[in-house]
């Protein structure tokens, strides 16, 4: 039986099975994803797809999740009023107060320890000098200096951008404690949704405002420095709306952070 595909690549697949469960499933997925959403499971002011299942078969890893109904944050905000979108922004910043207030194990990694999955700190060798996990930050800097100097090296070239982070990187991206991440705050990965009232009313019922309905897409997450959600965010501004200016009033800013956090994606991602 086919199902409707909500996301289609080769090494990774996601589907809508009979309108009620999500499916993500693959080779090239990990069991992160569903770890973090176990542990926000009992945090109720961060909605999240409640996790089913997760399993593998036949090199595939499965998992089987809630479908939650909404629209897409990116899909609706042009459209939105100034009064329509604070409330959506109060919303998430109460979400990411409570993603900040879960108790840290005090390493940088992944969700129950492991290497850390966002892409930035993967190697094709698993250098755990790369991957991690970390004691310190330190080492989390110094991981990607590291991965830019390998890139830079494949190239058979010299890497002076990778030079310019191993002087500043450790000025500027220390004294961060590890605390829970998202790891790929994006409109498109925030559904929203209206809200109707619990009683019958006569129709039609006035439009009701969007409210947050489920934070997507924890495959990244884990114990990040305090500054990774805002500064990796800040890498995906493209200043031609307001969205920058509301991600302050949900994740404190770290401008500075954010600076260098810009040089390495445009080094680790070109």
């Amino acid at each position: 039986m086919e199902f409707p595909s909500i996301f289609d690549a080769s090494s990774r697949r996601t589907v809508l099975v009979n309108g009620l469960f999500v499916v993500k499933y693959g080779p090239a997925l990990a069991e992160n994803e569903g770890h973090a959403l176990l542990l926000v499971e009992s945090y109720p002011s961060i909605p999240t797809p409640r996790l089913y299942a997760m399993y593998r078969e036949e090199g595939k890893l499965y998992i089987i999740m809630e479908f939650i109904a909404g629209q897409r944050l990116s899909d609706v905000w042009q459209h939105l009023s100034e009064d329509e979108k604070l409330p959506i922004v109060s919303q998430l910043r109460v979400a990411f107060e409570s993603l900040r207030s879960i108790p840290s194990p005090g390493y940088y990694g992944g969700v129950i320890g492991g290497p850390l999955s966002h892409r930035y700190f993967f190697a094709s060798d698993n250098d755990p000098r790369i991957t991690g996990p970390f004691s310190a930050e330190e080492d989390l800097y110094r991981a990607l200096v590291l991965r830019s100097a390998k890139n830079w090296a494949s190239w058979g070239r010299r890497g002076w951008m990778t030079d310019f982070f191993a002087r500043h990187l450790p000025t500027t991206l220390s004294g961060h404690n590890s605390v829970f991440t998202h790891s790929d705050f994006q409109r498109k990965n925030i559904l929203v949704r209206e809200e109707y009232p619990s009683v019958t009313v006569p129709q039609p019922a006035p439009k009701k405002p969007l409210r947050l309905a489920a934070i997507l897409d924890w495959e990244s997450a884990g114990w990040y420095p305090s500054y990774w959600d805002y500064a990796l965010c800040f890498t995906y501004f493209n200043w031609s709306d307001d969205w920058p200016e509301k991600v302050e009033r949900i994740l404190d800013p770290y401008v500075n952070e954010s600076a260098l956090m810009r040089m390495i994606a445009q080094d680790l991602d070109s």
